[in-house]
This record gives structure tokens, C-alpha cells and sequence, in this order.
């Protein structure tokens, strides 16, 4: 059983990070449109110098990257979920659950944030899971919204609220 600890991402651990993606599939479920012109380490290390955005990771006893997610603050006291992934040998343990939580935490205790959004494939069953599990609640269905694996995919979009709002 791992101890978990959130913490700013390691720029350092760009090339594991982006190791996990291995097709342009796996691309477009993780970074939606976000890099349209492709994905490399200079791409991505340029994309978290963004203002608005909180990078995480979530590493295990042994320092091992185990999870990456964004926090991207849309409007004040808003933010937006964005680019959850688990690595591909810790998957299906609860990993990202118990990570999407402590970026929660986060997002309502310390940065005092009142609402998370956030978008998934409707084919995602296992997000979507894990999400709902959280408490977020589908606010929206875009039918067909996004071409994925050369078919039209549908996105849910989700929010939780803070207790405290």
C-alpha cells in the first residue's frame, strides 16, 4: 500500500510523463485539443509556463511518478480540471481517485476556489466513474463534439461544488 503525496510537478519528469502516452489516441483522450501541432517536451514545458495553471503529480513511497493532472483557474474562484492521467502500471488501484481528491482538496481548502469543471469522452466509463464517485455531477452532454480515433465522440461535462459555497 502506497503513501500518496501531491506535490507541483517535477519538470524533470516531463519525458515519464508524456512516456505514457504511446498513440495518437491516447493523445487526444489526455490532451483533448490542447496540442493540436503535436506533443514533444519542448511543446509541453512551454505549456506549463501558462499563468493559469496549477500542474500536479502524485508520487508513491519510492518518489515513482504515479499520477499527473492541471488545474486551470478560469475565472475567479473557478477552476477547470484538465489532463488527469494515471501511469499505465498503476492503473485500475484507485490511484486517481484518491489523486483527483487531493487536487480537490486543494483547489477548495487552499486556493479557496468554490467550483471544478471538468470535460471527459462519454467512452471514458472509467473516468467518468471515478469522477461521479467524487461527487461531480453531469452538467452537459456535447453530442459528437470531439474526433477521436477517427470517430465522433461525445463530451460530458462535469462540476463539483464546494461544501463551503
Amino acid at each position: 500500500m502506497y503513501s500518496y503525496k501531491l506535490m507541483p510537478f517535477p519538470r524533470e519528469s516531463t519525458s515519464t510523463l508524456l512516456s505514457w502516452i504511446s498513440n495518437t489516441e491516447e493523445q487526444q483522450l489526455w490532451s483533448g485539443n490542447t496540442f493540436k501541432n503535436g506533443l514533444n517536451e519542448e511543446i509541453f514545458l512551454q505549456h506549463l509556463q501558462r499563468n493559469d495553471l496549477y500542474s500536479f503529480s502524485f508520487t508513491g513511497d519510492n518518489s515513482k511518478l504515479l499520477a499527473y493532472g492541471e488545474i486551470v483557474q478560469s475565472r475567479e474562484n473557478q477552476a477547470v480540471l484538465c489532463r488527469v492521467i494515471i501511469n499505465p502500471k498503476e492503473r485500475r488501484k484507485g490511484i486517481g481517485k484518491q489523486f483527483v481528491a487531493n487536487v480537490m482538496k486543494w483547489v477548495f481548502d487552499e486556493k479557496k476556489m468554490y467550483k471544478i469543471t471538468l470535460n471527459a469522452l462519454g467512452h471514458n466509463l472509467p473516468a467518468r466513474k471515478c469522477y461521479l464517485s467524487l461527487g461531480f455531477h453531469i452538467i452537459g452532454v456535447k453530442r459528437n463534439y470531439r474526433w477521436v480515433s477517427n470517430q465522433w465522440r461525445d463530451l460530458v461535462v462535469m462540476e463539483k461544488l464546494s461544501a463551503h459555497s
